[in-house]
């Protein structure tokens, strides 16, 4: 706009001096027009927000513990539908060779529960050892009870019952169980019961805390994970010496389903690899989840072979056992070999696929109601009796 408004000016001064007119005095150019008006920073700025932000969600190292807790609470009160809000909606409980334990579903979980909670309704229980590691827990748990109702055609001992179990527990975000196997021996639990002679032992609750191992997240506890793992090919070979030489001098190896203590150094662990490899010469193990958790190396495999051997009071079947679940914990030395071991199963998983488990009675029927004859019955008899009246008064 300003050169154009000189330029005419100039124009219009020169066209006047060609006339021979006076030149205007020149005219200040035109002012810019006023900025518009700006709203006030107090009338576009939003209101401060003054709400306090959500808290932070517990992390899973806050809410396992929680849920533990919630589980030994709520089977100890007998409580089996608390107990079963600990778990997903959509859990999955696999409790190897005891079938009436499985569950899907929290509802399937309660009625689970319910099965102990009526057998033993006294029965109380505790975690003794415990690793955790990211959304995993192992627990080691003990309970025991008096037996005072039925269970599978057995009638009530009121006798003491128990086991020592393991539960290896996977989590979700909430801290809620969404996975879970269970490894208790139920041919052992049936022996107390029926009061058999070698019956295992009924175990102690533990007064104090659990023991506690929580993972480091160190690289060695992959190379424990992968030891764990090497130790089923070596089984798979069946060589009794291979697998003798992975136990330290004066290792111990304690198996659930023998009823008897722990096995003390090579000599007398040899033998009982001896029987083991009898029962089974051509086994293989398969790995399904290792870990190592806090210098332990634990292991979830399962087991295939032919029984042609005796396995305690077991005689040999030559029957196939096919995935027989098993986990086992080791705590190895400083030199990589076990020094401590400790092994989890159902015998009654394979007993029922060799045939050695007999299935239990059927359940009594009532005996059948006679149906009302018209021609018996009190109304009958009194007649008979007038009857016989009127003939003596006769």
């Amino acid at each position: 706009m300003r050169p154009t408004t000189l330029a005419a000016l100039t124009l219009t001064t020169l066209a006047l001096a060609a006339c021979g007119g006076e030149t205007p005095a020149p005219q200040p150019p035109p002012s810019a027009p006023p900025p518009p008006a700006t709203a006030s920073a107090s009338a576009s700025a939003p209101p401060a927000d003054t709400t306090p932000p959500p808290p932070a969600k517990p992390s899973l190292a806050e809410l396992v513990p929680q849920t533990l807790k919630g589980l030994g609470d709520a089977f100890n009160a007998h409580d089996s539908k608390k107990l079963a809000t600990y778990y997903s909606e959509d859990c999955a409980v696999q409790s190897y060779g005891t079938p009436d334990r499985d569950a899907h579903g929290r509802d399937e979980v309660a009625k689970a529960a319910q099965v102990i909670a009526d057998v033993a309704p006294d029965a109380k229980s505790a975690v003794t050892r415990l690793w955790t590691k990211g959304n995993i827990a192992v627990a080691e748990i003990v309970w025991a009870g008096m037996m005072t109702g039925d269970y599978l055609g057995i009638k009530a001992s009121k006798k003491p019952i128990g086991q020592t179990r393991l539960h290896v527990m996977w989590f979700n975000d909430d801290g809620l169980v969404k996975e879970q196997h269970e490894y208790g021996d139920g041919a052992g639990l049936m022996a107390q019961m029926k009061g058999a002679k070698g019956a295992p032992p009924i175990p102690a609750l533990p007064s104090g805390a659990p023991e506690m191992h929580a993972s480091k997240g160190a690289a060695d506890e992959d190379k424990l994970a992968d030891g764990a793992k090497k130790m089923d090919e070596t089984f798979s070979k069946d060589d009794v010496k291979a697998v003798a030489a992975t136990a330290a001098e004066d290792g111990d190896y304690w198996v659930n389903i023998s009823g008897a203590a722990a096995t003390k150094g090579k000599k007398d662990l040899t033998k009982d690899l001896t029987n083991w490899f009898k029962a089974f010469p051509d086994q293989k193990w398969t790995s399904t989840n290792a870990w190592g958790i806090d210098g332990f190396e634990i292991l979830e495999h399962t087991v295939s072979g032919t029984q042609k051997g005796p396995i305690g009071p077991l005689p040999a079947s030559n029957k196939q056992v096919t995935n027989w679940h098993w986990i086992d914990i080791v705590q190895p030395a400083a030199d990589g070999k076990m020094q401590h071991g400790w092994a989890f199963a159902n015998l009654v998983e394979m007993m029922s696929q060799t045939g050695a488990l007999k299935p239990p009675p059927p359940a009594e029927k009532p005996a059948p109601v006679a149906k009302a004859d018209a021609a018996k019955g009190p109304k009958a008899d009194a007649a008979k009796t007038d009857a016989k009246d009127a003939a003596k008064k006769k």
